[in-house]
């Protein structure tokens, strides 16, 4: 279900129907307006026939709200008669600030619409509500300004306008009710202010309030000389005091944003030292294993030169059954020069004494103990007895796994793991 609260963004897909008023909602893709680089973008829609959804995006300057505002009076022209009445709602919610041109230009150009019964907004921020505020109370506009919290608020009280609008029954609002009646506190339509003695001095205020704007240089200063018996002296008061600790408060900010930037510079500084080092040990490993793959190689080459004659020579003399087993096993042992099998990096840490290494050795090469003792002209019993302190180095209890299993390295990490805690 879309949230319409969510919906401030002019890339999300429009609803087919409001779930407030059930009305339905008109787009096209030739009503959206993007700056260039898309910092601000702003979107026109209609719901029904006489309520205008504003929907604009990022930060406002003065060439982007005259471009938006001359969007909406094509809109206008293209969906509604001349002089037909309608009302509209501006969604707030994703407008990250504005220049004061642009916000100057903006209410200037409200000022002058006449067509506009009411004008909705929500998602406001605090200073915008306030010039709002301050234009109902001098009563600047020739439409009913109501601020709203969110787009249900906001709707039905366009609704409740737009059933009066077309029953010809408008009515000044109350203050007392709230917008989901249908009212805004302080809410007015335009009438005359003549009676009003802070009237002459509305622009003045709108102008000082328009000024303050918590842009990265903090509140803009008021360069002007105040009257002691002026009316409005007490706001101006007020204003100075408000920008002294705004200031502050921007300053300590402005200190912490440089104490958190110069942190992540410092970080990404070290981030590019480690990547570095990284890929540079990666080189470094490679080579070393390159290395490593040569000088195997060249030290089989030379064991098969030198040996490989001797061999074939013993071979072609008359030997005993033990001692063509025994050249058959060193030409096995010839292959396995320079490679470095798996099994012999757990002999090497077990610590196995050089009879236990060759016997472990010649068990990887798959020979039984009664054969190994043959070779080694020993006793069964005395190979069984270095099998069993081989088992003891290693950890391994029972008959399973078998020394051999582990030597070949066919024991499972968490076999292997358990082993070398037992005694």
């Amino acid at each position: 279900m879309i949230r319409f609260d969510a919906l401030p963004y002019t890339n999300a897909p429009l609803p087919t129907h409001c779930p407030v008023t059930g009305l339905p909602i008109y787009g096209h893709s030739s009503w959206t307006y993007s700056s260039p680089g898309g910092s601000y973008r702003l979107r026109v829609s209609f719901i029904g026939d006489r309520i205008v959804w504003l929907q604009p995006t990022g930060y406002v300057r003065l060439a982007y709200a005259q471009a938006g505002m001359a969007l909406l009076e094509d809109v206008l022209f293209s969906m509604l008669p001349k002089a037909s009445p309608f009302i509209a709602i501006d969604d707030y919610s994703a407008i990250s600030g504005a220049t004061l041109n642009a916000r100057r230009f903006v209410i200037q150009t409200l000022r002058q619409e006449r067509r506009m019964r009411s004008y909705i907004v929500y998602g406001a921020p605090p200073v915008f509500r306030l010039g709002l505020g301050l234009s109902r109370r001098f009563r600047l506009f020739p439409f009913e300004a109501v601020i709203a919290r969110n787009y249900d608020e906001a709707v039905t009280a366009a609704h409740v306008r737009l059933y009066r609008t077309e029953n010809h029954s408008e009515e000044r609002p109350n203050a007392s009710r709230s917008a989901a009646d249908g009212e805004i506190d302080g809410a007015g339509l335009a009438t005359d202010n003549a009676g009003d003695p802070l009237a002459p001095y509305a622009d003045e205020l709108l102008d000082i309030v328009g000024s303050i704007t918590l842009e990265p240089y903090g509140m803009v200063p008021v360069s002007r000389t105040v009257p002691l018996d002026h009316p409005l002296r007490p706001v101006y008061d007020a204003l100075g005091l408000l920008r002294e600790d705004m200031q502050a408060i921007l300053r300590g900010h402005r200190v912490a944003r440089a104490k958190v930037e110069g942190r992540e510079k410092e970080l990404m500084e070290k981030q590019i030292l480690l990547n570095e080092t990284h890929t540079t040990l990666n080189v470094l490993v490679h080579t070393r294993q390159e290395e490593r793959r040569r000088f195997e190689a060249r030290i089989k080459d030379r064991f098969q030169t030198l040996l490989q004659p001797l061999l074939e020579g013993f071979e072609s003399t008359v030997m005993t059954p033990r001692q063509r087993e025994l050249v058959q096993l060193l030409r096995q042992m010839l292959r396995h020069i320079g490679v470095c099998l798996a099994s012999e990096e757990h002999v090497v840490r077990k610590a196995f004494t050089s009879r236990e290494r060759l016997i472990a050795y010649l068990l990887i090469l798959g020979k039984s103990p009664h054969a190994i003792a043959r070779l080694l002209e020993c006793s069964p019993r005395t190979v069984a007895n270095h099998c069993q302190r081989m088992r003891a180095k290693i950890g391994l209890a029972g008959r399973v796994p078998t020394l051999q299993d582990w030597l070949s390295g066919q024991v499972s990490t968490e076999l292997e793991e358990a082993g070398r805690g037992r005694p």
